[in-house]
């Protein structure tokens, strides 16, 4: 019989016979197959990462490459559910042209002020500015031609529906800002329109010393005018200084 007065040690520690606690513990995954899942699941979150840049950085004048789509086709569903395929056209090398919404307002005495969304001078802080600059670029991405549909599309009753359907949600975009001046400017006319700023080329960069900034790279969309009632597109906004318009476009008479 053991020393119940000697210290209690791995050598003196007996299991008691029929006692299942002492049993082998339960088997445990592997360390092994624990690293085969992590890398696994991290090869395709970066699978997903980097997929939309390269199908980006493959478009032309076609569309994307066919290999590139390919392989980004598998992880396409978990990339856009986790919102990696984002706005990649701002950081390429070739952005293209950027917008923004120019504003009139004018008060019951006929005092009208120019406004400029986004404008970094008067939006802060920056992530204020930046709020500006997506809703300006959503106003255009969404823009669709306004009026009945062409002939070639009236003919069918499906492709009209989706003309009228497609001005629609531009209009509801543009009259949801105008609402929101109005209110903002209570007993004021309101109307927007949009402009667009280009990047100046390599020639006009090194040449013609055109810098980002240069007014020239600006260009008011007069076909696209959209403002109040009271105004109608054979009427145009002052220019103010950010804004010239092109030699050869005049507003729709």
């Amino acid at each position: 019989m053991p020393d119940s007065s000697a210290p209690l040690t791995t050598k003196n520690l007996r299991r008691p016979e029929g006692d299942r606690a002492f049993d082998a513990a339960p088997s445990r995954p592997s360390g092994r197959r624990v690293k085969i899942a992590v890398s696994v699941v991290l090869l395709i979150h970066l699978w997903g990462v980097v997929g939309r840049p390269f199908e980006f950085a493959t478009q032309g004048p076609f569309g994307s490459s066919p290999s590139a789509s390919t392989f980004y086709s598998p992880v396409r569903a978990y990339s856009q559910f986790m919102y990696l395929d984002h706005g990649y056209a701002f950081f390429a090398p070739d952005p293209g042209p950027s917008h923004f919404i120019q504003a009139a307002i004018t008060d019951d005495g006929g005092t009208r002020v120019e406004m400029k969304y986004p404008d970094l001078a008067e939006q802060r802080p920056r992530l204020l500015y930046h709020r500006h600059f997506m809703l300006a670029e959503f106003l255009n991405d969404v823009h669709y031609p306004p009026g009945p549909p062409p002939a070639e599309i009236a003919s069918d009753a499906s492709a009209a529906a989706e003309w009228m359907r497609t001005r629609k949600r531009f209009d509801d975009v543009r009259d949801s800002i105008l609402h929101h001046l109005r209110v903002e400017y209570p007993r004021c006319d309101v109307a927007i329109r949009r402009v667009e700023h280009r990047q100046p080329g390599l020639p006009e960069f090194f040449e013609g010393k055109v810098g980002t900034r240069d007014e020239r790279l600006l260009r008011v969309l007069f076909d696209t005018f959209d403002g109040s009632p009271s105004v109608d597109e054979s009427q145009s906004l002052e220019v103010p200084r950010e804004t010239v318009a092109p030699p050869d476009a005049e507003p729709a008479s």
